[in-house]
Parts: C-alpha cells; sequence; structure tokens
C-alpha cells in the first residue's frame, strides 16, 4: 500500500496547494484561527492547521474566504509533481523574461491548462471554480461522457454551465470532489476561495486515482477502499482489494491494458478505455460493469474465478469469458440501445442471458454457449454469427434478423417477419405474436413458418433411425500470389516478401471479402475491422475468383496473413500461401518491430524493420552492448539481477538478431540492446536502447532426429508440465484457434510432465512448415515433407 498512500498525498496536496501562497508561509505563535471561528469549513480548517498543510498570516488570520491566483497555483503543481518538461508558449501576456513564462511551459507540456479566447492566460488573474475543475480533470485525465453531464445537472444552476466546463465539473462531482452550496448551486463562474480548496481537496483524498503505471494494492490480505476509484493511465494493475464504490477505467489510459486481480467492486465498475490487448479481470468480483469506449473497441477478458452479475455493453467491444475455471463469469448481458447502427460486438465464452435492445448492429459468437438469446422487437437489422465452436440453447427472434453461420441453435422461437438463417435450427418454434404463414428463409430458400417446422425425413437407416445429411460447410480459399512485388524469403524458406509501398495480388475463389493484417490478429470479424480502422490493416470486397491488388502503402513493416470472408461470414483456412513479410523501405529509420521467437534451444529471435548489421563489425562486441535481467515475478521493479550476455551465442539472420543462451534465463527476463549498436544497410545507427520482455516458461526438445515425415511419431520432451501443440505455420496462435484447429484433426495435441518423453502424431496432416509450442514456454519450427 505504500504506492497508494504516496499516491493519496498526491492527490491531497497537488491540486490546490494554491493553499500554502506566500501569503500564507509566516507562521506565529498567535492563534491563527482567529478569523476561521464559527466558519462553515471551519473543521477541516483546523484538521489542516494541525497537520501542518497550511499556515496563517502574520497578524493571525487565515483569510479562508480569500481567492488564489492562477500562476500561484501553477507554479505549485508544477513544482509538487516534479513537472521539467516543457513545451512552446505563445501566450501574448507571458513572454519569455516573465517569472511564470517556465511555469506556463511545464503546464502547458503537461496538458492542464489551456489560454483563453484572446491567445492570454491572464497569470494574475484569481481562477474561477469551473476553470479549476476543467484543470482539475485534465490534470487527472478524467473521462468525461454523457453521464458526467448528468452529474452537472444535478446543480439548480447547470443551465449556466458552459459546455467548455460542464462534464469536467460533473465527472469531479461524481467521484465527490467537488459539491455545491446549501442551495444546490455549483457558481461555476465564483473564485475560489482557500477555504474551498481545503474542502475540496479533503475529498479528494477519499478518491483514489491511479494515473501511473504501476502495481498497486497489498501483495496479501485485502485493502478497502471507501468511495470511488479512477484508473486513468495503461499499465496499471489494481490487486487485492475491495473498492466499495464505484471503479472507473478511463479514456486516459488508450490503447493501453489494465488489470484487476482478486478485486471486489461494490459500485459499478466502468470502462471507458482501454485497447485491443485488453482489460483483464482476474479472479474478481462485479457487480455491475457499463463498458462504454467512446473511440474504437475494447476488449474484456474474464478468467480464473472471476463473477460479473451483469454486463451493459453501450460501445464496440470484444468479451471473453471462455478463460473462466471455477467462478460464474459473466452472468447476463446487455447490448444496449445506445450502440450506434453498424456496431460490432463479440462475445466469447458461456452466458446466461444475453439481450439485445441496440438495432442494426452484429453480434458474433466465436466459441462458447448462451443458455439464451434474445433480440428485442425494437432490434430490426440484427446480425448474428455463430461459428462452428458456438452454442445458442434458446434463441428468442422478436425482431427482424439474420443467422449465419454454422453454429448449433438448439431451439428458436420466431415472433417477428424478415428472418433468414443460414442453417436450420434443430428446432423452431412459432411464437404466439406471428402467423404461420410468415415468410422465412433459410439456407438461401424461402420458404413459411409452418412448412419450415415440419420436420424433414431426408433417409432412414435400417434402424428406422432419421439420418440427416448435414450441409457443405463453404468456406474461401485464398492465396497471396507470387507476382510483382512478392518474392520467396532467403531467410525463411516459402515465405513471401514484398517492401511497405508495393503492391501485392490475392484472389478467393469466394465472393465476399479479403483482410491483409498484421499475422497475431485474432480471427474476429470485430477485430479484424478494428484494426483495418486503425490504418494497420487492409480489407477489400473481392468477386470470387477474381485477382485484386494490395497497396501497402501506409502500412508498418513486420509479418501479414491473408485472410479471407465469405459472404456468409465463413473464414479461410490457413495456408502457407496466405503469408507476407513487409521490408521497410530503405529511407527509413531502423527501429524495433516488437518481433520474437523462442526456440526450443532456449534462443530469442529479435525482430527489426529492416536488414540489420553490427555497428562495432563483429559479433563479439556486440554482446558486450546487451544485457537481460531476471526476476521471479516482474521486471518492473528493482530487484532482478542484470547479467551481460558474454557466453551466449550471437547471429545474424536479414532483419533478426537471434540470441542462443548459453543457460536460459529462468522466469520474466527484460532483455537491452545499448543504442548505437546496431544499423542499417545504409550505416544509420539505431540511437536507441532495444528493450524486449519476455519468459522463456517451458523448455521444448524434439527427441526424434530430422527429416521429419508424414505418418511418423514426433517425439518430445519439456523441462515442465505443459501442453504442446503442433499446427501449421502461421495459423493464429489464439488459444481458441489452436484447440479448434486440434478438433478439426488439423493440429495435434499432447500434455506433457516435466522430463518424459510425449508423441505427437503426424499422420493425416498435409505437408509444410509447423510449429512445436509449449503452451506459455518455447516453440520450434521445422518441414514436415
Amino acid at each position: 500500500m505504500k504506492g497508494f498512500r504516496k499516491l493519496k498525498r498526491f492527490v491531497i496536496v497537488m491540486l490546490i496547494i494554491g493553499l500554502m501562497t506566500t501569503g500564507w508561509s509566516t507562521a506565529f505563535a498567535a492563534d491563527v484561527r482567529t478569523d476561521s471561528q464559527g466558519h462553515w469549513a471551519e473543521q477541516q480548517l483546523a484538521a489542516w492547521l494541525s497537520k501542518g498543510y497550511i499556515q496563517g498570516y502574520e497578524d493571525g488570520s487565515l483569510r479562508p474566504d480569500n481567492p488564489i491566483k492562477r500562476g500561484e497555483l501553477l507554479a505549485l503543481i508544477n513544482r509538487l509533481n516534479e513537472l521539467k518538461d516543457t513545451a512552446a508558449v505563445t501566450f501574448n501576456d507571458v513572454p519569455v523574461d516573465h517569472w511564470a513564462y517556465s511555469e506556463v511551459a511545464k503546464a502547458v507540456k503537461a496538458g492542464y491548462i489551456e489560454g483563453y479566447e484572446d491567445n492570454s492566460i491572464r497569470i494574475d488573474n484569481p481562477i474561477s471554480r469551473q476553470e479549476l475543475a476543467v484543470m482539475v480533470a485534465r490534470l487527472l485525465k478524467l473521462s468525461v461522457s454523457p453521464d458526467s453531464t448528468a452529474s452537472a445537472d444535478k446543480f439548480m444552476d447547470a443551465a449556466s454551465m458552459p459546455d467548455w466546463s460542464k462534464q469536467q465539473i460533473g465527472v469531479l462531482a461524481s467521484i465527490g470532489v467537488i459539491n455545491g452550496y446549501e442551495d444546490g448551486s455549483f457558481k461555476p463562474a465564483g473564485l475560489v476561495t482557500r477555504a474551498e480548496v481545503v474542502v475540496m481537496l479533503e475529498r479528494a483524498s477519499h478518491s483514489a486515482i491511479y494515473y501511473k503505471a504501476g502495481v498497486y494494492g497489498p501483495t496479501s490480505g485485502t485493502s478497502t477502499i471507501t468511495g470511488n476509484v479512477n484508473v486513468t493511465a495503461a499499465g496499471v494493475t489494481l490487486q487485492n482489494m475491495r473498492i466499495e464504490g464505484d471503479l472507473t477505467l478511463g479514456e486516459g489510459i488508450g490503447e493501453g491494458d489494465v488489470t484487476l486481480k482478486n478485486v471486489t467492486i461494490t459500485g459499478k465498475t466502468r470502462i471507458n478505455g482501454g485497447g485491443a490487448n485488453s482489460i483483464h479481470l482476474v479472479d474478481s468480483l462485479l457487480l455491475e460493469l457499463v463498458i462504454n469506449k467512446q473511440i474504437g473497441i475494447v476488449r474484456i477478458i474474464a478468467s480464473g474465478s472471476t463473477s460479473v452479475q451483469k454486463a451493459d455493453v453501450q460501445s464496440g467491444a470484444i468479451v471473453e469469458s471462455d478463460g473462466i475455471t471455477s467462478g460464474e463469469g459473466i452472468q447476463s448481458v446487455t447490448l444496449s440501445a445506445l450502440l450506434p447502427k453498424g456496431a460490432q460486438i463479440t462475445l466469447q465464452g458461456n452466458y446466461e442471458d444475453v439481450q439485445v435492445f441496440a438495432k442494426g448492429i452484429m453480434l458474433e459468437i466465436p466459441k462458447g454457449t448462451i443458455d439464451k438469446l434474445t433480440i428485442d422487437k425494437q432490434s430490426d437489422e440484427t446480425k448474428l454469427i455463430a461459428s462452428r465452436d458456438a452454442s445458442i440453447l434458446v434463441l428468442v427472434l422478436d425482431a427482424a434478423a439474420a443467422v449465419f453461420g454454422q453454429g448449433s441453435i438448439k431451439l428458436a422461437i420466431i415472433n417477428a417477419e424478415g428472418i433468414e438463417f443460414e442453417l436450420t435450427p434443430l428446432k423452431l418454434e412459432i411464437g404466439s405474436t406471428i402467423d404461420k404463414g410468415t415468410p422465412i428463409k433459410i439456407g438461401g430458400k424461402e420458404t413459411t413458418l409452418d412448412e419450415a417446422v415440419k420436420p424433414t425425413l431426408p433417409s432412414t437407416g435400417g434402424n428406422g433411425s432419421v439420418i440427416v445429411t448435414p450441409p457443405p460447410i463453404l468456406i474461401p480459399d485464398v492465396s497471396l500470389l507470387v507476382e510483382g512485388a512478392v518474392t520467396e524469403s532467403v531467410y525463411r524458406t516459402g515465405q513471401r516478401v514484398a517492401t511497405v509501398g508495393d503492391s501485392v495480388y490475392a484472389v478467393s475463389d469466394q465472393t465476399g471479402a479479403l483482410y491483409l493484417v498484421p499475422g497475431a490478429t485474432s480471427r474476429y470479424i470485430t477485430m479484424l475491422d478494428y484494426v483495418v480502422s486503425l490504418n494497420k490493416g487492409i480489407r477489400l470486397e473481392v468477386t470470387a475468383d477474381e485477382k485484386v491488388s494490395f497497396s501497402t502503402a501506409g502500412l508498418q513493416s513486420g509479418d501479414y496473413v491473408l485472410i479471407g470472408l465469405s459472404a456468409t461470414y465463413g473464414f479461410s483456412e490457413y495456408d502457407g500461401s496466405q503469408e507476407l513479410r513487409l521490408s521497410a523501405i530503405p529511407t527509413t529509420a531502423l527501429s524495433y518491430d516488437s518481433l520474437y521467437v523462442y526456440s526450443n534451444s532456449g534462443s530469442i529471435d529479435i525482430g527489426f524493420n529492416q536488414n540489420i548489421y553490427s555497428a562495432f563489425g563483429n559479433l563479439a562486441a556486440l554482446k558486450e552492448s546487451v544485457t537481460y535481467a531476471t526476476h521471479a515475478d516482474s521486471v518492473t521493479g528493482n530487484t532482478y539481477t542484470v547479467t551481460k550476455a558474454t557466453y551466449d551465442q550471437f547471429e545474424i539472420r536479414g532483419n533478426e538478431l537471434r540470441i542462443t543462451f548459453a543457460t536460459p534465463p529462468v522466469g520474466k527476463v527484460l532483455l537491452t540492446i545499448a543504442g548505437n549498436s546496431l544499423m542499417n544497410s545504409t550505416n544509420t545507427l539505431l540511437a536507441n536502447d532495444t528493450i524486449t520482455e519476455f519468459d522463456f516458461g517451458p523448455g521444448l526438445s524434439i527427441v526424434s532426429p530430422a527429416p521429419y515425415q508424414i505418418g511418423s511419431n514426433l517425439t518430445v520432451v519439456t523441462n515442465k508440465t505443459a501442453k504442446v501443440y503442433l499446427i501449421k505455420r502461421g495459423i493464429s496462435v489464439t488459444k481458441a484457434d489452436i484447440e479448434r484447429a486440434v478438433q478439426e484433426g488439423k493440429a495435434r495435441k499432447v500434455p506433457t510432465s516435466a522430463n518424459i518423453e510425449a508423441i505427437l502424431p503426424t499422420a493425416g496432416l498435409s505437408s509444410g512448415a509447423y510449429v512445436i509450442i509449449a503452451w506459455g514456454g518455447q516453440s520450434t519450427s521445422f518441414w514436415l515433407q
């Protein structure tokens, strides 16, 4: 809790430390409370006096109703927060030689203050209540939303609040930092007095705000926080906490990650920030979850013993609960009417009840079971995509909807016109509010409800049992063509290579869409479209058997894969012909591009955006620039041991540096390549340090001798208990995709015990490049002939 105590002190003193201006800096033995006796803030002022936070004037007065000047507040905020970085100052009333110039420059850089419309900053003016609210909200990166406006509306003079301050006033009111006057007003234009500042700080001390990355909470036991909690930065982990109030994960998190580990929240949990990597809910208890990220999608992963009573989804999201091991998971999900038309939602895992109140959205269920899914009567134009590993026990359709995919629907209850199914549900039931002659489309054919519910008997077996022939699964066959700029790589057998800016060609045998996206992208339609929206991938609508051209201009260098999507939302299977490596153009600055692959010999491949060379002319000298640190639990602390890479083996393979460890490190590793030790083909140095974090996990060895033939058994050994997978190289390595490939017979899986041989059969697989992965640890690539 040491970090939390420091944070509380920051909140208490940081924002309103303007109390401690020059007028309050001299203390005398006289009773300095003479003008605070009977004051509405007497109790708080006395408490602050006793703690030494404030002092009186020479005449023994506190002057609690005096205003605070803007410049004094900026200077003290900057000093307390040790703000040193500056930005250019262009305000017309703060010349370079002004005493407050540097303070203003720091405040502008920190982003918590702006000027007036006439380009002035008015440093000597007192500050208004609404100006202070805006400053505080910006400094703490608190998220504002329509809910914030509602919180401000509780004040009787809310109509007088301008648009530029109303939401900030609301968000501070919602967490109890600010309050109104006895008559119910806030007086936004009123000047902030010293007494008001003391009270605001006192309240802020009871509202925890985590504004810096780090791990907060005790390592054992449980810490209770009374009041609301806000997380306004990425990289925050809250652990072993009970929050008796609301938790807000704010917009300041951006596209970053936040983890809740063994956290109980008695109020609402609002997710307003976070990215495609995710908000992790581990072994946590949440009563109500509200997802409302204004721009882009957020991914929520619930695992372990996590239980969420209900989730209200108000913006695009991916929600995964298939990692639940002992908790109840996410029991009830509502897709709110606030969702915009065209919003995409992915639900993976098991859910008791899902209700759709939004119109014109796409709901994707890649895997898992939903006990009951209801499409409300106001939710016309819903697209429901249930993939092969998905099952819906009861589907209630009270509005027009189209249901695609090979997933199983046990019972569908029809209460509306305009229903379409790609596959027939196992059982259809006509609802009480619909005519039995209502048209319905199944498998592309028009029929009526009464005809659709009649049992069909294609043929019978010798014992009279019904034999139903399932329809063929139509998935696109797609390939990246070796034409034009695409060539075969000399570094990796079979991988196609182009340079950023080149045009590459592809073809699909079905009408639909083709995606060219980074190789590690999860195979959710929601995620693929999100990557495209960030300009990190490309989507093209295609016609069957027609070649299309992808311009790679604007993409980052790295590994990409081609993915096909049929008109009925079926994904293509992976094949080596769909992989592409994009190299950086020669004039691009050399940089680390986060590619790293473990091998069975305890090595790591560190990738860059173009070919690299030792700046010292030899690998022996390069070794001296590399260090790595290990730590049992985390590499974010300072208790790890730093080791030189002197005895390890180095090899440069085009754009990759392979380091094979003489003694593979155990636990989490933070590896650093010093700046100016690598260069590109034009002798331009990589100026910055390259830092890679990894964990080898279970070690892996293939005991069987090469070459490896289809039909033979591969013998493997791990140094820890593990799950070992044999998969074709380039397949999405999410656990769900790998497990599905195993179920379909396209991959193999075997559990292992430490140092005991295990067998992976290869019969039935096709030839090509493969990877063996010890899940959570090492992997190795090889060719199966």
